[in-house]
């Protein structure tokens, strides 16, 4: 494993895989396969976000094999794609890892009287709301709360939050002075974890101002659980699973055996004769606990 990890570098795999492999015929995925794969080192990268388990498997390239192929940084364009991408993919796999049922999915409203009149100022509401929760909390012996939290903007700000259980929704709701529109409810968690919840808060970036963080959320969060390895699954693994898809649950399942296979997304490089593999799978009879 030394050997790879000193010798190849990190670059923008996902990226550069943006070709659908649904979309090539038999005889071109063929092609690309017999011209496609010389001798490379690919990774299998694994997160695990509470009931939720990723894999992604891609090629790793010497500096010098970066130059042959050309691969360089996104444009700003491009970055800024990638860069709100991944922040959705960190705010999902923060949310599966953190949270549970029971905990409260609240949006917080702002009425005529109190809309701010600026981001910094419903910001500060905010923050300043969470502090009244860490109080009530602390009173009855509780730790300051798990929470993350959106602020959009579209005719009036809002707010929409996670938190962690520990008060009553009645509770929440009163604590909040800045208006009386709100809602509050208990998550509950599918085969998908909390993803669609994820998906949901993270869907409109266009309600955020250009240089707004996508989510703010407190420091006592968990991080999910990454790993890498350089010899789980290898090029001739990668061939069989391009040309077979359905190979990849029967890879994944018996790797990982007590994780039950979704789905998988294969992606062909034009540019380096690559492939990039993604496959989701869940924990199998998960009911998850913090």
């Amino acid at each position: 494993m030394k050997k790879y990890s000193d010798n190849y570098s990190n670059y923008d795999y996902e990226n550069t895989f943006d070709l659908n492999l649904e979309k090539l015929n038999d005889v071109e995925i063929e092609n690309y396969i017999k011209k496609g794969f010389i001798k490379s080192a690919y990774v299998t990268k694994t997160i695990k976000s509470g009931s939720q388990f990723e894999i992604e498997i891609y090629p790793m390239f010497s500096k010098k094999q970066k130059e042959k192929y050309k691969i360089k940084k996104s444009d700003r364009k491009k970055t800024k794609c990638l860069n709100d991408k991944n922040a959705k993919k960190r705010l999902r796999r923060l949310i599966n890892t953190n949270f549970n049922d029971g905990d409260l999915w609240v949006t917080l409203t702002y009425d005529a009287d109190h809309n701010p009149k600026s981001m910094d100022e419903a910001q500060r509401n905010i923050r300043n709301f969470m502090k009244r929760i860490n109080y009530k909390r602390k009173k009855l012996g509780l730790k300051n709360a798990k929470y993350i939290y959106i602020t959009e903007k579209r005719k009036r700000y809002h707010h929409h939050l996670i938190l962690e259980q520990g008060l009553t929704m009645d509770e929440v709701e009163k604590t909040w002075k800045c208006g009386r529109r709100n809602n509050t409810r208990k998550i509950h968690k599918d085969e998908d974890g909390l993803t669609g919840l994820a998906n949901y808060l993270a869907k409109d970036s266009s309600s955020r101002e250009e240089y707004q963080k996508m989510w703010v959320s407190s420091k006592n969060l968990k991080k999910p659980t990454e790993r890498k390895t350089y010899s789980v699954f290898q090029t001739r693994h990668v061939k069989k699973m391009v040309d077979d898809p359905s190979l990849s649950q029967i890879y994944a399942e018996k790797r990982y055996k007590n994780m039950k296979f979704q789905n998988v997304q294969i992606r062909y490089n034009n540019i380096n004769h690559r492939f990039y593999i993604y496959i989701e799978m869940t924990k199998k009879n998960e009911r998850s606990n913090k």
